[in-house]
């Protein structure tokens, strides 16, 4: 139709038209997988240094295909794919795509990979967070918010007609596939948003956007699958084995080195998501003298309540803990393989990360490293989600 002629085995286009074929492959990409457009970090493709992957990126990349000189040693920017081997073809056009387009479903943001030092840069934690290590983490995507009250919700009541869960204990909430508990109600913790009449769940008033709290790591993944299948996406988890196998576009929790990642907001070596003051209007933190408080009894802030980090990504420090895929071992360090780590092949404690409204500022550092075992439940704790490619 457009006269183009593809040589594989060479990945090179063998006319002029190059950039109309880079136009209609992004929209065929952005259509076939409902993404939107945003581009919230700095990544690969962003060639004019500007902090955003645009159409003048677009430009750069195209006048480079059309005139790059195939000469050996030739070296461009636009050669991202497998930098340096002299060729910008079909390979790099699928790497500054993903990032152009910014691979991202609603209501999560698209964060370029990149290498870090993982850790505590301050020698104020514990030793659990040493030694610093670099580590490469590839390009995903995360929440934007934490999973709120009402999304979960959604959730429970989606899962109870179709048979994913039952009611019981309290009651308490619990997944069948591995008969763990999910998360409790009202009426069983006053604490909970979460209301059960004896058929439905709902959320009690005014808090359906705020964080979901007291939900377990097995309520967390169990939420992960459901919203996986709603998109028609495959699962992420065997949840009768509590294992995760990756699967590219869909639905898990980050690794403990996605979070880290993502919370520094492109600040490598500062305490917390904005810098190292630790600034109490930035984050819902004990005492931090926010109008859902009451007394001295802190309660959780509704999402993107706070400002956002550089990422886009908001209460990445306080608000609630979040749950991470990883099992937790305080000497992890010491061994994480440098590529995407995935943390230890087992424990008994589940990662948590980010601090909540009951703790200080030195438990929201972005190096701080908490825990739980997968079947707590806490006034305190939450999760979102990620994706990867």
């Amino acid at each position: 139709m457009w006269g183009l002629k593809i040589d594989l085995e060479e990945g090179k286009m063998k006319d002029q038209s190059r950039p109309i074929l880079l136009i209609i492959m992004s929209v065929a990409i952005s259509w076939v997988f409902g993404f939107t457009v945003i581009a919230d970090s700095v990544v690969s493709g962003d060639f004019d240094s500007d902090k955003d992957v645009d159409g003048t990126d677009f430009a750069v990349f195209a006048a480079a295909w059309q005139t790059q000189s195939g000469e050996s040693g030739w070296n461009h920017i636009c050669d991202i794919s497998d930098p340096n081997d002299g060729i910008i073809d079909i390979f790099d056009f699928l790497v500054f795509a993903r990032h152009w387009l910014a691979i991202a479903p609603a209501g999560m943001v698209f964060i370029g990979g990149g290498e870090y030092e993982m850790g505590d840069h301050y020698d104020v934690g514990s030793p659990a967070e040493e030694p610093n290590h670099f580590v490469y983490v590839d390009s995903f995507c995360m929440d934007r918010y934490e999973v709120t009250n009402q999304q979960y919700c959604t959730f429970l009541n989606s899962a109870l007609s179709e048979n994913l869960i039952e009611v019981r204990d309290g009651p308490i909430v619990y997944g069948l596939d591995a008969n763990e508990p999910y998360c409790d109600t009202h009426e069983y913790d006053s604490d909970s948003r979460i209301l059960w009449d004896g058929s439905t769940f709902s959320v009690a008033a005014g808090k359906e956007n705020h964080p979901m709290l007291r939900v377990s790591w097995f309520g967390a993944v169990g939420y992960c699958n459901w919203r996986s299948a709603q998109e028609g996406r495959p699962d992420c988890y065997d949840l009768a084995t509590s294992t995760c196998n990756f699967v590219a576009y869909s639905y898990r929790l980050p690794t403990e080195a996605e979070w880290e990642y993502a919370a520094r907001g492109g600040l490598k070596y500062y305490m917390y998501p904005w810098g190292n003051d630790p600034n109490y209007s930035k984050a819902n933190w004990y005492d931090s003298g926010d109008p859902y408080e009451s007394g001295s009894y802190p309660y959780t802030t509704p999402v993107g309540y706070y400002q956002a980090n550089g990422y886009g990504l908001y209460d990445m420090a306080g608000n609630v803990w979040e749950w991470c895929n990883d099992w937790y071992n305080m000497d992890y360090y010491s061994w994480s393989p440098y590529d995407n780590p995935r943390g230890p092949e087992s424990d008994w404690r589940r990662v948590f990360r980010g601090g909540c409204l009951q703790y200080d500022h030195l438990t929201s550092r972005t190096a701080h490293r908490g825990y739980a075992t997968p079947k707590t439940l806490r006034s305190y704790g939450g999760f979102r989600t990620v994706m990867s490619f």
